[in-house]
């Protein structure tokens, strides 16, 4: 579903307006065909169940046509008997109604057992009440009577399953009772003497035994020999198929073909349609028959025990339903197809200044922006006296377009500031990078082996270290650190290393220089700046070191794999406090000793997690490269820092200076 809304995403626009026409003038066709189908389809199926159920009543009525022929005129013959069985039973029932005892009939009227006794003495006839509720309570004259329970009626049931169903009435209703055992025949007199007590009043009557016995047979064989296995037409696209299914709900007519498999029911569908007969209804199905999917109404016929079912096949029934809804498809495709090209006429006219647009605006890519008479010409093409949504989005373009040449001169421009101010910057390094020493390893300060190294954060730094011969036995260390970084901290310190190496050389010690220093930067420092800074004065000969600290890091010293910290700290950075005087101290380097240096963009280097390197790491470190030279020693160093803090970006200038006093 998500793929084939990406493709249609990448259809053109004008395309994708067509298709959202075409499907909005093809939903209300194919929602009113689906509507129509749907009705004309329920009042096809309603019309059919209307035939099939009027068919049913007719073949109701051939039953009890022939039912009346064969079995009632026959009774006729025994009219007398019959009205004998009538006169019985009205007399039982006037006895009945006489009877006033609270407990009931049974056991308590003798009218009505004698006139019961007599009649079954004197005619032959089998008088019984029949107690629905209770059938074990129920009054026979003679125990033997009670088989007549078991007998099976012209229905198909037994007689106290018949009696149970309790529709009868007065004065009377005549029943065929049948005892497959003995071939015997029974008329049967049934009247309801009220809602729970059913009189029954029977007579053998063996002489009309092959007429009752043979009843539903003639009926069967008539109706094969009338009905038609292909059905009847009910039109010329239509059939109506009727089956007659007997109480076990297998097909007796019309005649099974060839071929062809024979209908039948199972007990619970029977059950089903009985139970509807029962509130005078029919049952309804869809049901399958050699393969082929018919609609079925099913009727049961009570007095004969038969189920009468009416099949249509589906597809004829919504034969002429399906024509209609054919023709109304072709219609409404015809009527879909005029709109689509109507549509197609106004989307174009619609479509072709948006294609104009499109076209236009393409060629931005290739438009020289910086040219001022190209980007006029270009704007001229768009028509933005338009008061629609086209001309709105060429007065944007325009505008876009216009903007866009602006921006690009100012940064061509601001371009090539920027390449000036790099080329500067770059100036400004070379000359900050040739104010430090580049010559530490010349002879002129053997036996001392010294080293330098200097990393900016940004273009130039404000770290400086230089190293000085005073005279052929003292050497002066200087590494300092100015308060800020880039251009304004260069120059500062460039002013500060100016001074310095003045003062050094007119042969002031190391507090002197301090002083100097600390004096010209408070009076000529409009920003406040300072600088930390370390000014040490090394004897070659006898290794007395002097020195003064300014608020810097202090040096670290090791002497046979042994690290120690240069203690004192003359005062504060240069450039704070005006007037301060700064001391002076010694102390004596032995032999193989080698003096670290360093600002604090190395103690204070972070990691990913904001941790610093420390001076713990940098002692460590001091001790572990104590065997490496002071080059090694310093590319390792940096190494170690470079590997401490990972991917975190550079926050200060790095600058280490080592020297080596060897034996």
């Amino acid at each position: 579903m998500i793929r084939r809304l990406r493709m249609f995403s990448d259809l053109s626009f004008k395309s994708r307006l067509l298709a959202l026409i075409l499907v909005f003038a093809m939903l209300p066709i194919l929602v009113v065909v689906a509507v129509l189908y749907y009705t004309q389809a329920q009042a096809a199926l309603a019309k059919n169940n209307f035939y099939q159920a009027s068919n049913n009543i007719m073949f109701s009525e051939i039953f009890d046509s022939y039912y009346y022929r064969t079995v009632v005129s026959d009774l006729e013959v025994l009219n007398g008997r019959r009205e004998k069985l009538k006169l019985m039973s009205k007399a039982i029932i006037k006895a009945y109604s006489l009877n006033d005892e609270e407990s009931g009939l049974i056991g308590s009227s003798s009218i009505i057992r004698n006139i019961m006794f007599e009649s079954t003495r004197s005619s032959g006839m089998m008088p019984f009440i029949f107690d629905i509720k209770k059938p074990e309570s129920s009054h026979f004259v003679r125990a033997d009577y009670r088989r007549l329970l078991k007998y099976t009626t012209i229905l198909g049931i037994s007689l106290q399953e018949f009696l149970m169903e309790g529709k009868f009435h007065n004065p009377g209703t005549f029943h065929v009772l049948t005892d497959k055992k003995n071939s015997e025949v029974y008329l049967l007199n049934i009247t309801a003497m009220d809602d729970r007590h059913i009189l029954v009043i029977g007579e053998r009557q063996n002489d009309l035994k092959t007429e009752f016995m043979n009843v539903k047979k003639q009926i069967i064989e008539a109706l094969n020999n009338v009905m038609r296995p292909e059905g009847r037409e009910l039109s010329s696209d239509r059939r109506l198929f009727t089956f007659i299914l007997d109480s076990d709900g297998k097909q007796v007519a019309p005649l099974v073909r060839d071929g062809y498999e024979p209908m039948f029911l199972e007990k619970k569908q029977r059950e089903e349609v009985k139970a509807g007969f029962n509130q005078n209804s029919s049952a309804t199905y869809q049901m399958s028959l050699n393969n082929v999917d018919y609609q079925m109404v099913i009727s049961y016929y009570n007095q004969m025990g038969m189920y009468i079912v009416s099949a249509t096949p589906i597809t004829d029934i919504l034969h002429a339903q399906r024509e209609e809804t054919s023709k109304f498809i072709i219609i409404g495709c015809i009527v879909a197809f005029f709109a689509i090209l109507i549509a197609m006429v106004l989307v174009s006219d619609l479509v072709k200044p948006l294609s104009a647009v499109t076209l236009n605006t393409r060629k931005i890519a290739t438009l020289d922006l910086r040219d001022i008479v190209s980007v006029r010409r270009f704007i001229n093409r768009f028509d933005r006296k338009r008061t629609d949504e086209v001309g709105e989005i060429s007065k944007a373009i325009s505008k876009m377009t216009t903007n866009l040449s602006s921006n690009i001169c100012n940064l061509l421009e601001t371009q090539d500031r920027q390449r000036k101010i790099e080329g500067e910057l770059n100036t400004a390094k070379d000359i900050q990078l040739g104010i430090l020493p580049d010559n530490l390893d010349s002879p002129i300060f053997s036996p001392l082996k010294i080293n330098g190294k200097m990393i900016p954060a940004k273009e130039v730094g404000g770290d400086l270290y230089d190293v000085i011969e005073l005279d052929e036995d003292n050497v002066a260390f200087i590494i300092g650190d100015v308060s800020d970084k880039g251009v304004p901290a260069a120059l500062f310190m460039v002013m500060t290393v100016t001074i310095i190496r003045q003062c050094f050389s007119l042969k002031m010690s190391s507090a002197e220089v301090m002083n100097e220093v600390n004096k010209v930067l408070c009076k000529h420092n409009p920003n406040m700046m300072f600088v930390t800074l370390f000014l040490g004065v090394l004897n070659r000969k006898t290794g007395a070191f002097t020195y003064a600290n300014g608020g810097h890091c202090q040096p670290v010293l090791c002497h046979n794999n042994s690290v120690s910290v240069l203690e004192g700290l003359s005062g504060p950075a240069p450039g704070v406090a005006d007037g301060f005087e700064y001391k002076e101290f010694s102390c004596l380097i032995d032999k193989n000793t080698r003096i670290f240096l360093y600002t604090d963009g190395v103690s204070e280097a972070q990691n990913e997690e904001k941790q610093l390197f420390g001076e713990n790491r940098i002692n460590l470190a001091v001790s572990k490269f104590a065997s490496l030279d002071v080059k090694e020693f310093s590319e390792s160093m940096l190494n170690e820092i470079l590997s401490y803090r990972g991917t975190a970006p550079q926050s200060d200038d790095i600058t280490m200076l080592v020297a080596d006093y060897p034996q």
